[in-house]
């Protein structure tokens, strides 16, 4: 059931940037910690605001967080997602709190499950047909956190089959390239910032 969270998991293992510290919770291959981001109170039941997935934390910052969903979600539980993230201002693991930076990017990795029968192709095509509504959603969110000057600067989907994002596939290559592109600071090739 958690397989595309483990690969996705792996992919972010793998991104080499300075600085950076990867959380995983344990569906991601983590080491069964939750990831709760809270508001501006003490970390408690009253200030807890989102569960995550996974997040890159860089120079002791929460610069990127990623989400892994299913193909069937509806944009109202997308947008929740999203917008609890904005609203957190912190992490907290073994009474050490993790900030979230000013400036950071949110991914929901959108899974579209291997179907077998005719009836589940009918199925799929209605979800493909949600494409259009994602991309609109995607560019809605990034005006709405615009306008409002959220921490959340950058929203994307990225999409995948659970056959098809694999560690080296084009698929896990996109989540990387969109991850870095967005840490990376603008003007900077990408060899200059691997050196």
């Amino acid at each position: 059931m958690y397989e595309q969270h483990k690969v996705v998991g792996e992919v972010l293992r793998s991104i080499e940037y300075p600085n950076t510290q990867v959380l995983l919770d344990a569906a991601c291959g983590g080491k069964g910690a939750q990831i709760r981001l809270y508001g501006d109170e003490l970390a408690g039941r009253n200030s807890s605001l989102a569960y995550i997935d996974a997040a890159l934390v860089v120079n002791g910052e929460i610069k990127v967080v990623v989400e892994i969903e299913y193909s069937n979600v509806r944009p109202l539980y997308l947008c929740g997602k999203v917008f609890a993230t904005a609203l957190s201002s912190y992490h907290s693991r073994e009474k050490i709190r993790i900030p979230l930076a000013d400036e950071m990017m949110f991914v929901h990795v959108i899974q579209f499950l291997e179907e077998q029968s005719e009836r589940q192709s009918r199925k799929r095509a209605r979800r493909t047909s949600r494409l259009p509504q994602r991309a609109y959603l995607e560019r809605e969110i990034n005006r709405l956190l615009q306008d409002t000057r959220s921490r959340i600067r950058r929203y994307v989907f990225q999409y995948a089959s659970s056959g098809s994002f694999s560690i080296g596939g084009n698929d896990a290559q996109a989540l990387k390239k969109e991850i870095l592109d967005f840490l990376r600071p603008s003007g900077t090739c990408s060899h200059e910032a691997q050196s």
